[in-house]
């Protein structure tokens, strides 16, 4: 299943067009506070689509494709729990971080909680940001390889390579301008492409209707990680996730708390539209091939489902409109990988660089570091990558299992810190250590090789998710009458030696590990034979809860310092985080943000030309209703664009002249 010179030719330029994008805007980047955060001058709307593309990559149109063909209607009611997380997050943190008037999202950290809590969330959130690259250029890799070289036994690795040194390129240069900026760009020619593929799969393809399955909430029984508790669960991990990395870059990248607020909006609406235009496409894909070994271009792969939503794309789309959506894939993928190392650079040399080993740097210096970071960023997603695409491992079930592990222990001191007050200042440090530890031993980490000893619990994803946020709010929100409990010594070790042994029977009595019973310790039950013995898991399940007791012994003390001392620097935090922003003193005019509104409206303009002009070959003009249709489309998005900027640019003068 080869791609048409039409669709390579659509390709080449769209990606010539995205480094032109990062040329223009590296005259922008004089420093940190440009590159990592736009000048604050970024656009609301265009903040707003990135911040909604940079949560999904070609792993939506694979891992995502993927879960939703297995799952049927379940995928898509996973689809739709995006917006409610998303917003009740947004609500509850995305005024205050644009208050917090930081340039990283977790510089706030040193001055809310300490210095200790800063570098050790610095650290783990920043190697956690390094996986998700990795994740989007293996799913690149599977989905798009095969069709760019067909037949090639290296067709996945050379995309791979090829795209993340693309990415690279412009991510050193354009900074977070180049970043949301191609971001708008892509969503307009994606969106737009999905939206006439659907339309013509049913007006090609009529009949489809009457193969719709039923309507059911609950996954296949093949399936047994997705459940209707995972649906919840991951609304709650969204509500946390809603404040952090990405997303709290996009909050401060704009203006003001109107700006914001506008944003927040429009990425929840766009999240309410993931259902039908990412969704959608695959679940049809379903009663199309109802078997995986039916994806043309995919059967002979490991999971072929994978490549359901490009087969689709390659069977109603007509040459060169395909080559587009392909590039538009590729840049979807771009853009979140470079959203990832654009934060992962911020957080090494904003927060861990110039805090730790050199304060005194300029902000030229810091800019310098993090474009090397950048590149090691490059060495580590290639290599990474290819090492998951060798092992054919299922990229929703990686993906969901380091989310987990990696993301929402973390998310909740990120997310509460800013708008709770009174808690220790060692709660964020408690509650991602005491997180993480429940984040490991209720996961399934058999993809991880060795260290699979130590997920005994192997909860299915909602559970897991459950279990860790549990553990971790309580370390957190309680920190404060674990300290007063914590200045008595000796109730401190009778609570934690109580808490140890209520861990250790917790983890024997509700467990979902085959494995692990007390039937299995007195040898009244065999062991299931696909597993490890269950000495080895009863052995980790008794290190686990000896260290959990320990550690919470350890913060009894430790939060026990904080009670009765003033915290001058934490009340001005918060302080600045309850001031309004001041647009003129800390910001500026909107010249310079208006002038990327033509650039981006002539872009877009440029891109509804290529649409038109590939009617000029004969393999372009199969179905030429698509071409008019979408140039249409892209037309009337470009026209708007400018149109806005010189509207802003008349308001700007107004405003001038009535100063």
């Amino acid at each position: 299943m080869g791609i048409h010179i039409l669709d390579g030719v659509s390709i080449f330029i769209y990606l010539m067009i995205m480094a032109t994008i990062a040329v223009f805007f590296s005259k922008y980047m004089k420093g940190a506070k440009d590159f990592f955060a736009g000048g604050r001058r970024i656009p609301w709307w265009v903040a707003g689509i990135s911040l909604y593309m940079g949560l999904f990559s070609s792993w939506t149109f694979s891992g995502a494709a993927s879960l939703v063909y297995r799952t049927g209607w379940y995928g898509l009611l996973y689809f739709a729990t995006w917006p409610i997380g998303f917003f009740i997050g947004f609500m509850l943190a995305g005024k205050r971080c644009r208050r917090s008037r930081v340039i990283s999202p977790v510089e706030y950290i040193e001055t809310r909680f300490n210095r200790t809590t800063h570098t050790v969330l610095s650290v783990i959130f920043g190697i956690s940001l390094l996986y998700w690259p990795i994740q989007h250029m293996a799913a690149l890799g599977k989905m798009v390889g095969p069709m760019l070289f067909p037949g090639s036994k290296i067709a996945i690795s050379i995309t791979i390579l090829v795209v993340a040194a693309i990415v690279l390129f412009y991510t050193f240069s354009g900074g977070l301008w180049a970043v949301c900026v191609t971001d708008a760009v892509q969503s307009f020619l994606l969106v737009g492409t999905i939206v006439v593929m659907i339309v013509v799969i049913f007006l090609e393809t009529p009949e489809i209707f009457n193969k719709l399955p039923s309507f059911t909430f609950h996954a296949p029984s093949s399936e047994p990680s997705y459940d209707f508790p995972y649906l919840i669960a991951y609304i709650m991990q969204g509500i946390f996730a809603a404040a952090m990395g990405d997303r709290a870059q996009r909050y401060y990248s704009v203006r003001d708390e109107k700006a914001v607020l506008k944003l927040g909006l429009l990425t929840t609406a766009l999240f309410a539209a993931g259902p039908v235009l990412f969704g959608l496409i695959p679940f049809l894909g379903k009663v199309i091939w109802p078997d995986p070994s039916m994806i043309p271009g995919f059967a002979g792969l490991p999971n072929p489902q994978e490549g359901v939503f490009i087969a689709m794309a390659a069977r109603y789309l007509p040459p060169g409109i395909l080559g587009m959506f392909i590039a538009a894939m590729l840049a979807a993928t771009m853009s979140a990988t470079d959203t990832c190392w654009n934060t992962a650079s911020a957080i090494f040399s904003v927060d861990l660089y110039k805090k730790i080993f050199k304060p005194d740097a300029t902000d030229y210096h810091v800019l310098k570091i993090g474009r090397i970071a950048i590149v090691f960023f490059f060495i580590v997603a290639v290599a990474g990558a290819l090492a998951i695409t060798a092992r054919g491992i299922k990229l929703d079930i990686i993906g969901i299992t380091v989310g987990i592990l990696a993301g929402v222990a973390v998310s909740i001191p990120l997310s509460l810190g800013i708008v709770i007050r009174n808690v220790s200042r060692w709660a964020g440090l408690g509650a991602v250590v005491m997180g993480t530890l429940a984040a490991i031993v209720s996961s399934d980490l058999s993809i991880f090789g060795p260290f699979h000893i130590f997920g005994f619990m192997k909860y299915p994803f909602g559970f897991r998710i459950f279990f860790i946020i549990g553990i971790t709010l309580c370390m957190f929100l309680l920190s404060r009458p674990m300290g007063r409990l914590g200045r008595n010594r000796l109730a401190a070790i009778i609570v934690s030696c109580f808490t140890s042994v209520g861990f250790w029977l917790f983890f024997l009595f509700f467990n979902t590990n085959r494995s692990l019973s007390w039937g299995l310790i007195f040898g009244n039950v065999k062991p299931a034979p696909d597993v490890v013995s269950s000495g080895g898991y009863f052995a980790a399940s008794c290190v686990a809860s000896l260290a959990l007791g320990c550690l919470t012994y350890l913060f009894f003390r430790i939060y026990s310092r904080d009670i009765g001392k003033p915290e001058p620097d934490v009340d001005a935090f918060f302080r600045l985080v309850k001031t309004p922003i001041n647009v003129k003193k800390e910001v500026g005019d909107e010249r310079e943000t208006a002038t990327v509104y033509p650039f981006v409206g002539i872009i877009v303009l440029g891109l509804a030309f290529m649409v038109l002009v590939l009617l000029l070959f004969p393999a372009g003009r199969v179905k030429p209703l698509i071409n008019i249709t979408l140039a249409a489309i892209l037309v009337v998005i470009g026209l708007s664009i400018i149109r806005g900027g010189k509207s802003l640019l008349r308001n700007i003068k107004n405003k001038s002249l009535n100063n």
